[in-house]
């Protein structure tokens, strides 16, 4: 009778050690995902900040550029410079607003799985957005100069149309240039490369988010 008493405590005691083992992991496991839900949240707000320094960007830049093609629209050359330029414009306004959304759209809240899917989407769209930022770069800093040369009182294309030509081959050469990094960064054992530049394109801070978001997913499954 006693030892069967024993052996009965002895049960209850380990099924009490068991819960408290479980209570306690179910606590670490909270804490640890407030914690990188924490870092994971402030991490992004670099990103939203030069977001919104984008959209400022955007609307300072159309109240510049569209009243001067605006004004010059009699003058094709310049109507085309300060169109390029309006319109680089609103891709500013239009891609940062865009991000702003998405980011807006994140649950902290949410499970770790919608979240992460939220951060992927967003990840796909910044790297669709930072290759057409890469290729219309590669080509509005030539209108840019241009205008900029018009309000010094130089009117380029009018007195040496050469150099224009010359700042079109430059564009061209840079877009050349770039292809070429993209194709190489695809190559095999150029993953560093790829790294790089995706995170030039993402931002650090929507990465270093995806790193905790990865890190609770892994400890949640240990």
């Amino acid at each position: 009778m006693d030892r069967t008493m024993e052996l009965d405590d002895l049960k209850q005691a380990w099924q009490t050690l068991d819960r408290r083992l479980e209570q306690h992991n179910a606590l670490n496991l909270h804490l640890f995902k407030e914690n990188r839900l924490a870092k994971a949240k402030a991490g992004l707000r670099p990103l939203a900040f030069g977001q919104g320094m984008q959209l400022a960007v955007g609307v300072l830049m159309t109240a510049v550029f569209a009243p001067f093609w605006i004004r010059h629209f009699g003058t094709l050359h310049l109507m085309v410079y300060g169109l390029s330029l309006h319109l680089y414009a609103l891709m500013f306004i239009v891609f940062a607003a865009r991000d702003l959304f998405m980011l807006g759209r994140i649950d902290h809240d949410a499970p770790v799985l919608e979240i992460q899917r939220r951060l992927a989407t967003l990840r796909a769209w910044r790297i669709r957005s930072g290759l057409w930022f890469a290729i219309t770069g590669c080509f509005i800093w030539t209108p840019l100069m241009l205008v900029v040369f018009y309000w010094l009182g130089a009117d380029v294309w009018v007195n040496t149309p050469s150099v224009v030509y010359w700042f079109i081959a430059s564009s061209f050469a840079c877009l050349g240039l770039s292809y070429a990094l993209v194709r190489l960064s695809r190559r095999p054992g150029r993953d560093s490369l790829a790294r790089y530049l995706n995170d030039s394109s993402t931002g650090r801070s929507l990465s270093r988010a995806q790193a905790m978001l990865d890190e609770i997913a892994q400890f949640e499954r240990v």
